[in-house]
This record gives C-alpha cells, sequence and structure tokens, in this order.
C-alpha cells in the first residue's frame, strides 16, 4: 500500500520538484517506511511515491521503479495477488528480475502486453507509468475501485494523486462541486466520477488513462465490467462445489505478505467465512471488534452490538482477539480527523471504520475484511424485495431510484438547497447519474440490475472508507471476496442461487454451511451500525446544536437553516435521522477543513 503522486505540464511552467514534493508529502499516512521522487524534465513529467512495506522489505522495492533501461518509470499502490504467476510466465519468455516485488511484474507487463497487462493482473491496484518511448503516461485502476486514483486537469495541466489533498497541496484551489453536493445528499454517496471539489474527478473503477505527453490529449476507457452471463446448465451443487474451491484459491493469494496479518470479524458470514479459513490453513491471526455499550439505549438501537458473535468466532477459531469499545464521545473526538482523511464524503457513519483502523495498526500491517460479499451474493434481502417482481424499466427504476435517494428526495430539495446553491446545480444530475450506471447493465433480470448498481455505487464507497480510514493510520485492508476469479465465476451464477424465495446468499450460505456455526450461516443481515439514533438524542444532542444551529454554521451558505432544525427535531422527536445529521455534520466539517481551511491536528490516538 502507498501513495502515488504525478504532474505532468504540457507548456512547461512549473517547477516540478516543488510541486511534486509538496503532493507526495501530503501522502505520508499512506506510506511512512520509504519515499522517492522523479522529474523529468524532457516529458514535463515529475512523479512522487510514498511506500508501506508490505512486500519485498529490501531497497530493491523502492519507488519511483525504473525498467527497460530506464524508459518505462512506475508509481503503484496496491498489490498484485497472481504476480507470481505472471513472473514466471514472463521468465519462461526471457524476462529477468532484479527484486521480488510485484512492482516490479508490472513494469514488465506492460513491456509485454501493453495496456492490456491490467487484463492479467488479479488485485488491487492504482498506478501511474511513463512510458518515455511511446510519449505517454498510463494510468490504471483495478476492477472493483479498491484503490482510489484523482485528477485535476485544466489547460494541459494534469495532477494525479492517491487522495484529494495532494492535488490541493499542488495549488489547485478548493472549491465546492455543486453536483457533488446533489449526488451525496441523494444517495448518501457520490456515485459519478464527480467528487465534492470542482475540478477534481475520481477515475472510475476498472477504467484506464491515457495522457499523450507530445499534445496533452487524455482519453479514459473502460476494461473492464461486471457483465452477467448466467449458466444455466451447471446444477447447484457444482456452483457449491467450485464456489469453495475458488474461495479457497482467493483466501492463499490474499494471504501473501512479508508481515503480519489480521481480520475484523463482525459475527457475521462473510467475516466468519474470512476468519475460518485463515486460522485453518494459514496460522493463527488476529481478530479485531468494535461494540457499543447498549445497556442504556433505545430499543430500535440494541440489536446493532454483534460483539457476542464475534467472541463466538474468534473463539472457536482460537485467533489473537482485540476489542474496541466505541462511544459517543469518538465522534467529537475524530470528525475534524476524518473529513481529512476521507475528503470526499461517502457511505455510512465512517467514524466506526477509523476506530477499527486505530485498533488494527496496533497490532498488524495487513487487515482482512469481508466487505464484498453482500454486493455479489445479495445480502441486502430487504432491497432486494422491493425490486424482484418489477421487470419494466419504468417500474423498477421508480422503486429503486426512490430507495437509494435515502437522505433527501429530489422533491423537497427546493426546500432543503438554498437559493443560492440550487441556482449553481442541476437538480436532475443524481437521476441522471443514476441513469448513466443502470442503463449499462447488460442484464435486464432485476435482481442482477439491483446487484451491479449496488456494485458500482454503495461497494465503492464502502471501499473507499476502507481505504482511507485504514491508510489513516497506515494500514493496508484486503478484500477476499472481490478476488478476480470470484469476479468472474459471479458473474455466471444464476439469480436464484444469489436471491432464492426472498432468501439472499443463497450460495454462499450451502457453500459455507460446514465451515460456520448455524446461527451464523442464518442471522439477519446488519452493517457495522452505531446506536447513534439514541446517542444523537442525548449524548451528542448539544455538540450536533452546536456544530449545525449556531451564528457560524458555515453549511448555512448551501443548506436552508430551517430544513436542519427540521431534521433534528424530527429525530429529536422520534423519527430516525441519523444518516442525515451524520452527513450534515461531514459537510459542515468539510467546509471547515477545505473551504476556510481551518488547521486539523493530525495527532492520532
Amino acid at each position: 500500500m502507498s501513495g502515488v503522486t504525478l504532474v505532468f505540464n504540457s507548456r512547461q511552467e512549473i517547477d516540478f520538484d516543488s510541486k511534486i514534493r509538496l503532493m507526495t508529502d501530503q501522502l505520508y499516512h499512506r506510506g511512512p517506511d520509504d519515499y522517492g521522487y522523479y522529474t523529468d524534465s524532457a516529458n514535463n513529467v515529475a512523479m512522487g511515491h510514498r511506500k508501506l512495506s508490505i512486500l519485498d522489505l529490501s531497497k530493491l522495492s523502492h519507488q519511483p521503479m525504473f525498467y527497460d533501461n530506464d524508459n518505462l518509470v512506475i508509481v503503484y499502490d496496491g498489490k498484485i495477488y497472481n504476480f507470481r504467476d505472471i513472473k514466471n510466465e514472463l521468465i519462461s519468455g526471457g524476462y529477468q528480475f532484479k527484486s521480488e516485488t510485484d512492482t516490479e511484474v508490472i513494469l514488465a507487463s506492460y513491456c509485454e502486453w501493453g495496456e492490456k497487462c491490467v487484463e492479467h493482473f488479479n488485485g488491487m491496484w492504482a498506478f501511474a507509468i511513463l512510458d518515455k518511448r511511446q510519449k505517454k503516461i498510463f494510468c490504471s485502476r483495478d476492477r472493483a475501485g479498491i484503490k482510489p486514483l484523482y485528477y485535476s486537469e485544466n489547460n494541459g495541466s494534469f495532477f494525479i494523486a492517491s487522495e484529494i489533498k495532494a492535488i490541493l497541496a499542488a495549488g489547485v484551489t478548493a472549491e465546492l462541486n455543486y453536483e457533488g453536493l446533489n449526488e451525496y445528499f441523494s444517495f448518501q454517496n457520490i456515485i459519478s466520477n464527480n467528487t465534492l471539489f470542482k475540478g477534481i474527478s475520481m477515475l472510475p473503477a476498472g477504467n484506464n488513462f491515457i495522457i499523450d505527453t507530445a499534445s496533452g490529449n487524455f482519453n479514459i476507457y473502460e476494461y473492464w465490467d461486471m457483465n452477467y452471463n448466467p449458466d444455466i446448465i451447471n446444477n447447484e451443487e457444482d456452483f457449491i462445489l467450485e464456489l469453495k474451491e475458488i474461495f479457497y484459491n482467493s483466501m492463499q493469494r490474499h494471504m501473501i505478505s512479508d508481515v503480519e496479518i489480521g481480520a475484523t470479524i463482525s459475527g457475521g458470514m462473510d467475516s466468519s467465512a474470512i476468519t475460518s479459513i485463515a486460522s485453518r490453513h494459514f496460522g493463527r491471526i488476529h481478530t479485531f471488534t468494535g461494540y457499543f455499550n447498549t445497556n442504556d439505549i433505545d430499543s430500535e438501537d440494541r440489536s446493532y452490538n454483534e460483539i457476542d458473535d464475534a467472541r463466538l468466532i474468534a473463539n472457536k477459531f482460537n485467533t489473537i482477539h482485540h476489542e474496541r469499545l466505541i462511544v459517543p464521545q469518538d465522534i467529537m473526538d475524530t470528525l475534524p480527523l476524518i473529513v481529512w482523511h476521507l475528503e470526499d464524503p461517502k457511505v455510512g457513519m465512517c467514524y466506526t471504520f477509523f476506530n477499527m483502523a486505530h485498533l488494527v495498526s496496533q497490532n498488524v500491517k495487513v487487515n482482512l475484511s469481508g466487505t464484498g460479499g453482500d454486493e455479489l451474493f445479495a445480502g441486502y434481502t430487504w432491497r432486494y424485495n422491493l425490486i424482484a417482481d418489477k421487470r419494466s424499466e419504468q417500474e423498477f427504476d421508480k422503486v429503486y431510484y426512490d430507495w437509494w435517494c435515502r437522505l433527501i428526495k429530489d422533491d423537497v430539495k427546493d426546500v432543503f438547497f438554498s437559493k443560492y446553491a440550487l441556482k449553481e446545480m442541476n437538480v436532475n444530475s443524481p437521476k441522471n447519474a443514476y441513469k448513466t450506471i443502470i442503463n449499462k447493465v447488460k442484464d435486464d433480470t432485476p435482481i442482477n440490475k439491483a446487484l451491479y448498481f449496488d456494485f458500482k455505487t454503495f461497494l465503492h464507497g464502502f471501499l473507499m472508507v476502507e481505504d482511507k480510514m485504514g491508510m489513516a493510520y497506515s494500514t493496508e485492508a484486503r478484500f477476499p471476496f472481490l478476488d478476480n476469479e470470484l469476479l468472474d465465476f459471479m458473474k455466471k451464477v444464476p439469480n436464484n442461487l444469489k436471491f432464492k424465495d426472498g432468501i439472499g446468499k443463497y450460495l454462499l450460505k450451502n457453500a459455507f454451511k460446514d465451515l460456520l456455526p448455524e446461527d451464523i450461516i442464518h442471522k439477519r443481515k446488519q452493517g457495522f451500525t452505531p446506536p447513534d439514533r439514541t446517542w444523537y438524542k442525548r449524548e451528542l444532542r448539544e455538540y450536533i446544536n452546536s456544530l449545525l444551529l449556531s451564528k457560524k454554521t458555515l453549511i448555512h451558505e448551501y443548506i436552508e437553516k430551517k430544513a436542519i432544525e427540521n431534521i433534528i427535531q424530527k429525530h429529536n422527536n422520534g423519527a430516525d435521522k441519523r444518516l442525515e445529521i451524520w452527513s450534515l455534520l461531514f459537510f459542515e466539517g468539510w467546509c471547515k477543513t477545505f473551504l476556510r481551511r481551518e488547521k486539523v491536528s493530525l495527532c492520532l490516538f
């Protein structure tokens, strides 16, 4: 895991050395173990790298890395899990290697296959390669978008980085992107390649980004998509056996490391399966769980504590188990830091992930996560039941778009956003973003349409939260459910083995029933959700009012104060408005940190 930066300016009008150092220094937390810079005045390019040492801890893994008589230069963040297989294939073709790192394998693969090299990679990545011979810069992101990569382009100047703060350090001004704001307060997520920063975009998952260094022209294209092609020949038992083999193979790949590995467990099936296989086949591992005090909270919040199930799994598989009690004070203590590290708002109340990342970092550098299992195997039963019988495009879109607009519905935005904000935004942009994604589905069955949308949006939001909250503490997150072999397998699994008789994860439950206790297999799905419905009415009530309803509140320029008051009042009177309140808190913190540029203390726990 690392931080990457790149500057290209076709007009040679900037101090490349200064810019790349300023950018790269902002990413210290992503790679505290090593750093490097490279400036190529002839090609008007500078590259920077921060390294978190996980694989090949020698100096030979230093980046930027050079290859092919220094005609290729790479900065890279991620892990190619099948790099040894690719390396052996390339050696048989005459290639030679100096290091044991996957970085060098990426460069040799590019030499052999060009831009199509990414079709050979199984892993997570965001990288930039300078190709001096062909006078181009080749950037890429992995299939699911596990690793982030942002870019800003203006009149032939490009700034590219793992995090937005590095681009801002290069001199790009932080301004609010109203389309991103509209998307966020629709979906509690930005589902397009927009960000909350005007002029800064995210390279979409499964895409390549090419810059012609001779002309300054650029092109972005998709090299992979989740195209479903169900196999109706194999029977259920065949799929179960194949899934077991594929998941074990994925676990083998994800355990590759020269440092110790752990896993977060919730007591749910996905994280429990990872723990089961890791413990049985790869030795005793560390496990991590967050929990809450639910003794004196509202009845609606009492089911969120999963500590008993997590302890059951930890004991069953004899892990080295660690726990962290998460309390209301954590929100007040960490919100500025969370805003600084996450930068671009995404799904959920991410302070839980931030606190868990701290616990992980005290014990291991690499952490396995069960994220991805729900989006592949249909774990969110309640929303798939809504659309299971919606065969027409109009019926499906009406229900699913409305469900995903889980913060502010389109018909009330005229009283939510300020008149000034409404003038700056296209009120239809969230629906347009939704349609752009859902119209790409090459399968008109309701379940696969829903799964596709979730994979492209909700999952991607979670991945950004886990990456950035983990990297805040210099830890690497890995996702065995997002292995390429498993993704390709899920393309061919019939719908009735994902979602059957109103039951989600049908295939996964049958594949894992011999691994896990029955109670875990049939446990009702719930996220890593704190009891903040209660906290916001009690312990955090004064804090919320002081941030969102004072004369100093910055978001009143963009959101009507009366609308904020109504949300808080409804919540205090018994409605569940915690998603809205967290999103408002985050946006206020964002305005303070990035628009007003209030200093954030980066001292962690």
